[in-house]
């Protein structure tokens, strides 16, 4: 279930999919550049596990940025994605002129593209959308893949099963059924 290594999206997934957002996108113009950049994006993919890099300013509505939350994350949730790392910057570091500094950076595990495509074209897209907008000033969003990284979710769900394994060894053994 929770995968990671999956089979690549057909062209003809991607196709149906791109007609999905093209009839979402149909009254909403701004969307005509995200669309060509996704359709690229998924005719590339590899089937992978990717993480959303998301750097964000300050919420500009936080009831709405509350509101997100809540319906975001069961939608990740049920897909097997989950947010990996959520921060605020304690200071202001190396920062290019000119640019805006950045208010708050999350990181989102996606289990495959289907999966995303499937989250931002089912029955509470457009909620979605509308709530993300709202929630957020500005934000700059980029998927990547894991390079290096010493937090192995599949490690500690197995370490959690090992250590119940031993719990149930040591908590059944004094009666004597298990033994035999």
């Amino acid at each position: 279930w929770y995968g990671g290594a999956g089979r690549p999206l057909s062209a003809e997934e991607v196709d149906r999919f791109m007609a999905q957002i093209d009839a979402m996108a149909a009254d909403h113009q701004s969307s005509l550049g995200a669309r060509q950049t996704i359709e690229t994006w998924a005719r590339a993919d590899d089937g992978r596990e990717f993480f959303m890099v998301n750097l964000v300013n300050d919420p500009a509505d936080m009831a709405a940025a509350e509101a997100y939350n809540r319906v975001i994350l069961p939608e990740l949730f049920k897909r097997a994605g989950h947010p990996i790392f959520m921060s605020r910057p304690i200071a202001r570091f190396i920062e290019p002129a000119g640019l805006e500094p950045w208010d708050f950076v999350a990181i989102v595990r996606y289990r495959s593209m289907r999966d995303m495509l499937d989250m931002i074209t089912g029955p509470d897209a457009e909620n979605i959308r509308h709530l993300k907008e709202a929630s957020v000033s500005k934000t700059h969003v980029f998927p990547t893949h894991i390079g290096f990284s010493l937090i192995w979710v599949r490690l500690l769900v197995a370490l959690l099963f090992a250590g119940l394994g031993v719990a149930l060894h040591f908590a059944f053994r004094p009666f004597g059924w298990y033994a035999r």
